[in-house]
């Protein structure tokens, strides 16, 4: 069934979506502008879709007249979602919201950076992350200034991203309409979730002054003060022997979100290309990355629990702190490091629906422990057998939150102990995971089997922790023996995965397999992190590191490994 619906999307949205860069036929941004006029926006027809320069800001602009700062309002409103299937409930909705902005030298400062939780207030399906965008004047709109910014929505289930723009003019005390333009996505393609969607929203505007508006300036010019610094690609590959794996056609158009490696100490980025041009704000695209989440986040959390508390963290019982699966026979002598590792010796399993029905319907943390307490047992004891299920990965968490409760009190939320001492530290501080849907958010529990929207910033920074053995700066963040365990780096050397075709070791989440190289070296051990659509972060020696985010099923990465090590080695 699965080859049957690949089929499907792939001839819809080759024909729906003839957007590449390379056979996007639509024109780019011209001097006097063509599109999303001041007209236009003060207008309530939504647009056709357009080049994503039209949102960004051209050369010919000059300073906004006026600053922005106050609060936009929006109300649910219909947007236009072309997909190949029947919407879910709200899908084709825009959710109601405030977002509060100050601009800062022509940059348009979202108040909240985090993830923005809709479904108090609105029939929607989506949840909000707003990035920073700009502010700018354009001589031929008169007493009108425009702005842009970037905004990612992600739904409440399993974590897709879909990368959008939204465009406005604005006067000091009213705001036209936005216009909104989703042109790139990580989804899941055997679903039918790839398309693009657009609209016009209708919004009010209160002006506002905030009181802590200098610390807000302040901590966002620190933290993009602390982003790694971005190359283009083309300065290390003038021949685009990297850059045609990021800019090849699978089943749609512009199927690579971002592709980048980090070389050298920088990081080299392919300009990251939409179905409607390239994405005006690469620093703030969020990526929906699946089963990534299980090392990025799961394997993170669990490594620095380890390094805060000096004990064996890994080898704790899950059913001590699980008390639905206390009795359980199958999960007896079941670790945390057997969760992390995918050999608990119990019947999770991978298949749609199993874990639909278990772990991605049920909403809160307490459902989805009991649905997979109602889950089987299998033949192997723990330790023994590989078994990939994302099951294991929310077990391990809620295991996680029952053993800090038992060190810190209940009142400890273990997210809350990686966000302040892991991920703020590295500046990775907005970094943001899939939680449970919990009446009260505050107890909410990161799913971590999936569900992660890192930047590439974001992504980059814990990937450099991991590859320097959990140390950042002076300061051991992650158990490094744990760490160097990931790498095959002590006499512990994981668990084989009985040839699995995405990789034939696993060790605390995270993927290694061999590639034949075109250099003197040879055969070389990759060790890696994968998510579903082939989400890909791939260690090499060295600390370089390969980034390829996907949502359309491309397992063959091996020639891009192999192009990457020549890049850094080349063949005498």
């Amino acid at each position: 069934m699965k080859t049957l619906i690949i089929l499907i999307s792939t001839v819809v949205l080759v024909n729906s979506c003839r957007n590449n860069p390379k056979e996007w036929g639509g024109p780019v941004l011209v001097h006097p502008r063509d599109q999303l006029t001041v007209e236009q926006l003060l207008g309530d027809s939504s647009l056709a879709f357009i080049d994503m320069s039209y949102f960004a800001e051209p050369d010919w602009s000059v300073p906004a007249s006026t600053g922005f700062s106050g609060t936009i309002l929006l109300e649910d409103t219909r947007i236009n979602f072309f997909k190949q299937k029947a919407y879910y409930p709200g899908e084709n909705l825009f959710p109601k919201l405030q977002l509060d902005f100050i601009t800062h030298q022509g940059v348009l400062i979202p108040l909240r950076k985090d993830r923005i939780i809709t479904r108090f207030q609105s029939d929607s399906y989506w949840d909000v992350v707003v990035g920073a965008g700009k502010v700018w004047h354009e001589p031929e709109d008169g007493e009108w200034n425009r702005a842009s910014f970037p905004l990612t929505l992600t739904d409440r289930w399993v974590g897709q991203a879909r990368n959008c723009v939204a465009a406005f003019v604005f006067k000091p005390d009213t705001i036209s309409n936005i216009c909104l333009q989703c042109s790139q996505e990580t989804a899941d393609i055997d679903d039918m979730q790839l398309g693009d969607i657009n609209g016009m929203l209708p919004a009010g505007f209160e002006p506002k002054r905030y009181v802590d508006s200098a610390q807000i300036v302040e901590r966002h010019k620190s933290s993009v003060a602390g982003r790694i610094p971005v190359h283009p690609l083309s300065e290390i590959d003038e021949d685009n022997m990297i850059a045609r794996h990021f800019d090849r056609m699978i089943h749609s158009n512009a199927p690579t979100s971002l592709g980048a490696v980090f070389m050298n100490n920088k990081l080299y980025l392919h300009p990251p290309s939409t179905r409607h041009g390239l994405y005006p704000y690469p620093d703030e695209m969020r990526h929906g990355l699946y089963s990534v989440t299980k090392s990025l986040a799961g394997a993170l959390a669990l490594m620095y629990l380890e390094e805060r508390y000096e004990e064996d963290v890994f080898g704790a019982l899950i059913t001590d702190y699980v008390p639905a699966l206390a009795t359980h026979a199958g999960w007896q002598g079941v670790t945390f490091s057997h969760t992390l590792n995918m050999v608990t010796g119990t019947a999770g399993g991978e298949d749609a629906e199993r874990l639909y029905s278990t772990l991605i319907v049920a909403e809160t943390a307490e459902e989805a422990i009991r649905n997979i307490a109602g889950l089987g047992d299998a033949p192997e004891p723990p330790g023994r057998k590989f078994n990939y299920a994302s099951t294991n990965l929310f077990v391990l968490s809620y295991a996680m939150q029952k053993f800090v409760e038992k060190k810190e009190g209940r009142n400890v939320n273990y997210w809350d102990l990686v966000h302040d001492h892991v991920l703020v530290p590295i500046g990775a501080e907005h970094f943001t995971v899939l939680h449970t849907l919990e009446k009260d958010e505050e107890s909410a529990m990161p799913v971590l089997a999936y569900g992660a929207l890192p930047t590439i910033d974001e992504a980059v920074k814990i990937a450099l922790l991991f590859a320097n053995y959990g140390k950042h700066g002076e300061k051991q963040i992650l158990h490094e023996n744990r760490v160097k365990e990931v790498f095959g780096q002590t006499p512990w050397k994981g668990y084989s995965t009985d040839n699995d075709y995405r990789g034939t070791g696993y060790r605390h989440a995270f993927w290694s397999k061999e590639i034949k190289t075109k250099t003197r070296q040879g055969n070389i051990m990759v060790t890696f992190m994968l998510g579903f659509g082939e989400n890909y972060i791939v260690f090499l020696s060295d600390n370089t590191v390969i980034f390829r985010f996907l949502d359309e099923h491309d397992l063959d990465i091996d020639e891009l490994i192999r192009d990457v090590v020549t890049l850094k080695s080349p063949v005498p």
